[in-house]
């Protein structure tokens, strides 16, 4: 049956001034049209009309840093998933799908998973035997010896060892490759506390190697070194850019690089004591947390489009606000939730805006996240692929 959303403002992840009362066919899982009611023909008996009037319409919000399997877990998380069964992972990574989907996403990029539990649950809900929002995987990220997060890696040192691990990442399954370009907080002299890590070199094996096989890249990188490295690698996506300066977010606008500062998961969240990740913690991840201001200023200020990722503990909705703060756009900060994140998966063709032809991936609002951003978080209808969920009715299938 045909669906028709009736009313409401619509903010379709374009750019394009809002559309007050319109009016949008959904024909399976695709949009049909949008327009008003009386430019859409149909008949009554054959189709289902969902009145959104006073309620803001949005693509299907996109989160381009999860993590399924540690999303908001207590304590360190790297000390969580080695203490944790492949069993209990899981399930907690099934808890996460859940309650991404009745928190608006209808697509997230996961970002590093043991046990290749992410390949398993993505194509757990590609099959529709989990509800959930739709997984663009890595599986394992690639560090170097002694690197960053270990225990979630594929090690490999020297540029033959990092093009061969890319390619079993990929021949496991994995939608992109992601390296650890750089250590997250590490005691270095000097003001940038953290260290580069892979070589220029093995960044760019990784990459091409990625590339020939029609996949984008991804990375975690913080320090100038190591964000020099990955800029004249190839990288596509880089993720957190903290000490990232104005020199080289121009080079990111020049080269067609998004960045996914996960600024609320970094300058706010992961210091806040709910969490429990302790002491020792909070003062390592202080001076990243401070540094992050300038590096995501720099990156507004050269026009680097900014992508919308909460790693493990960050909020969504917190990650606007913060960005508008430091002198984003309003309505650019929702591009960032919507096309131009699609554009950074690669998947422009498909998700991201309101518009006939794309998947019918649709979040229905009780606000106006152009005013408050925090209106993302009143989700009250989520629409995937054509499906309508209530989100207070998403649960595993009996």
């Amino acid at each position: 049956m045909k669906i028709i959303l009736k009313g409401g403002t619509l903010i379709d992840g374009s750019g394009n001034t809002p559309e007050n009362n319109t009016a949008i066919l959904l024909n399976g899982k695709y949009i049909e049209k949008v327009g008003r009611m009386e430019d859409i023909e149909f008949d009554s008996n054959a189709i289902k009309i969902i009145d959104v009037s006073g309620k803001t319409i949005m693509p299907g919000l996109i989160n381009m840093h999860e993590h399924l399997t540690y999303r908001e877990a207590l304590g360190n998380p790297m000390h969580f998933m080695e203490k944790e069964s492949i069993q209990g992972l899981t399930i907690f990574g099934v808890k996460t799908l859940l309650k991404g989907l009745r928190s608006g996403f209808t697509t997230v990029r996961e970002m590093g998973s043991m046990h290749s539990i992410a390949l398993y649950l993505r194509d757990k809900v590609e099959t529709g035997e989990i509800p959930g929002p739709r997984v663009m995987a890595c599986n394992k990220p690639i560090s170097c010896t002694g690197g960053h997060a270990a225990v979630l890696n594929s090690i490999a040192d020297g540029p033959d060892a990092v093009r061969k691990a890319a390619r079993e990442q990929m021949n496991l399954g994995a939608d992109f490759v992601k390296v650890m370009a750089s250590h997250d907080p590490w005691p270095m002299p000097g003001d940038q506390k953290t260290r580069a890590e892979f070589t220029f070199e093995e960044l760019s094996a990784a990459f091409e190697e990625a590339h020939k096989w029609g996949k984008r890249t991804a990375c975690h990188c913080m320090g100038e070194i190591a964000l020099r490295n990955v800029i004249e690698a190839g990288i596509d996506v880089i993720d957190h850019g903290i000490y990232l300066n104005d020199e080289l977010a121009s080079l990111m606008v020049e080269k067609g690089i998004y960045l996914t500062p996960t600024f609320s998961a970094y300058h706010k969240q992961t210091l806040n004591p709910k969490y429990s990740r302790g002491t020792e913690w909070v003062k390592d991840h202080t001076p990243l947390a401070e540094a992050q201001v300038n590096s995501v200023r720099a990156a507004i200020k050269a026009g680097v489009k900014i992508v919308n990722g909460t790693d493990s503990v960050g909020n969504y909705a917190e990650e606007v606000e913060l960005l508008r703060r430091e002198g984003m756009d309003p309505m650019k900060s929702l591009l960032a939730c919507t096309s131009w994140a699609a554009e950074a998966l690669g998947w422009e063709d498909k998700i991201g805006t309101v518009e006939p032809n794309k998947i019918a991936d649709i979040v229905i609002l009780g606000g106006n996240p152009l005013d408050d951003p925090y209106a993302l978080e009143k989700v009250e209808i989520v629409i995937k692929e054509g499906k309508v969920f209530d989100p207070n009715n998403i649960h595993l299938p009996l």
